[in-house]
């Protein structure tokens, strides 16, 4: 009866000899380790850049802002596919690629060319006075919307009672707390 053979029990004759006559040692090339332990870094930390160009973050004087400028990062693709009407959308806004010979060495070897582009998300800069206008845009709209929902809130539907006036606290005052 023919048996299937263990792998502990393998005679010499049934092991396949080596096909390949060019196998040598690998030899060590003396490349050394970057980082130790288990540093992991976060390609899209930007926080450094962040601080050397934006130290403010929009929020000092007019003088200040005007020396700045925003970085964020954007989709570039979507399951390989990239979305144009989503691309000029950021054009629209003032959004603009930045190339990786701004930080040679930081994304890509020193000497490449293109966008900075890491896993499907591109870095993009703008001058901060439009990243302020931009905070100061999407501030008015949610107020208005605030108060959209706080006057529909207040309005009773006809054939109902009318609803009580809704406290809206925009302030808090102090109170005192028994000892």
């Amino acid at each position: 009866m023919d048996r299937i053979p263990s792998p502990n029990n393998l005679r010499n004759e049934d092991q396949r000899p080596e096909q390949r006559s060019d196998i040598r040692p690998i030899t060590d090339d003396g490349r050394q380790r970057m980082r130790t332990g288990d540093a992991v870094i976060n390609p899209y930390d930007i926080d450094d850049i962040r601080r050397v160009y934006c130290p403010t973050n929009g929020y000092g004087t007019p003088e200040q802002i005007a020396r700045e400028t925003d970085f964020q990062w954007n989709t570039y693709e979507t399951y390989g596919k990239r979305d144009y009407s989503l691309h000029r959308a950021y054009h629209d806004q003032g959004w603009r690629n930045v190339p990786y010979s701004m930080f040679p060495d930081r994304f890509a070897p020193a000497g490449s060319e293109g966008p900075v582009i890491v896993n499907d998300m591109i870095l993009m800069e703008r001058p901060m006075r439009l990243t302020v206008q931009a905070r100061q845009e999407d501030y008015v709209r949610a107020t208005r919307a605030m108060q959209v929902h706080r006057q529909k809130m207040a309005e009773a539907p006809e054939g109902q009672a009318p609803r009580t006036t809704p406290v809206i606290r925009t302030s808090r005052e102090a109170i005192e707390i028994p000892e």
